[in-house]
């Protein structure tokens, strides 16, 4: 199984996820013709894909899920209140998934998980896949419920919100009512919380591979996750986790089963501000 962030922040978020027969999207939310491009970048025809997974109906996920499922006839698959959120979603190929419920596509094993953000039913998914392994996919949430612990703890890949840091935000440009927005419960997770998170990961000693991912443009850089990961992370000696940073516009960050494989070093002194 292999995973590639073909975008993933506020702008817009995709990841592909697959295997050597299936081949599904979580969250379709940038241009038909930009995803279409970086779908045949990765090697994936979009008549292939076998489903766009929906986290939540907000525009960075899922401007372009409609246009692609319409134009490839592919599957769009998400809970009923969220579908029910999204123009034109009933009138191309869905199907309706709910928390909790299990779907299955060839060798793919796909089930949400409630996370909490402003949404109508918003989601994380984890995918498992008959080889044995596990992504976990888990952003927009403004808090970290027992249940996104626990499916963590199940991963593999973990693709995890970085989104702000608390500082950054409050000393920011955005109103006041968009700053409680974002470090509410229902908002954003901020570098801190997802570092400690990681930090917990780590006790286990298991080995796994996170993406910081759905960084702000205004509120965080690549280079402030990765670091305030990094200085959380040490506190732990021989910590088996290996981090990478999703970049916004652009496919960034490459994973495959046994393997972990980067588009773009983040430890080397090129890191992007």
């Amino acid at each position: 199984m292999t995973a590639q962030s073909l975008a993933s922040g506020s702008s817009g978020n995709s990841i592909l996820v697959r295997n050597e027969r299936d081949s599904v999207l979580i969250d379709a939310g940038i241009g038909i013709k930009k995803l279409t491009s970086g779908l045949l970048q990765a090697g994936v025809n979009p008549t292939d894909l076998s489903a766009i997974l929906i986290t939540h109906e907000h525009g960075d996920h899922i401007t372009g899920a409609v246009r692609m499922a319409r134009r490839y006839r592919v599957l769009l698959v998400s809970n009923a209140p969220t579908l029910a959120n999204i123009s034109g979603a009933g009138s191309v190929p869905h199907k309706i998934l709910e928390p909790g419920e299990e779907m299955v596509v060839g060798s793919l094993s796909i089930r949400p998980f409630p996370v909490s953000h402003d949404a109508t039913c918003p989601v994380g998914y984890t995918i498992k896949c008959s080889s044995g392994a596990t992504i976990v996919s888990a952003t927009d949430t403004g808090k970290l419920t027992p249940q996104i612990r626990n499916e963590a703890e199940t991963a593999d890949l973990l693709i995890i919100e970085s989104n702000h840091d608390v500082g950054m935000v409050v000393s920011g440009p955005y109103p006041w009512h968009l700053k409680r927005r974002i470090l509410g419960d229902w908002g954003h997770l901020s570098n801190d919380t997802t570092a400690r998170l990681l930090l917990d990961l780590a006790e286990s000693g298991r080995k796994r591979t996170v993406w910081l991912a759905h960084l702000s443009k205004t509120n965080n850089t690549p280079r402030l996750a990765m670091s305030t990961a990094q200085k959380t992370l040490s506190q732990h000696i021989g910590s088996t986790i290996t981090l990478g940073v999703a970049l916004r516009d652009i496919p960034s960050l490459n994973w495959q089963q046994g393997h972990t494989l980067f588009q773009l070093s983040l430890f080397s002194p090129a890191v992007p501000d």
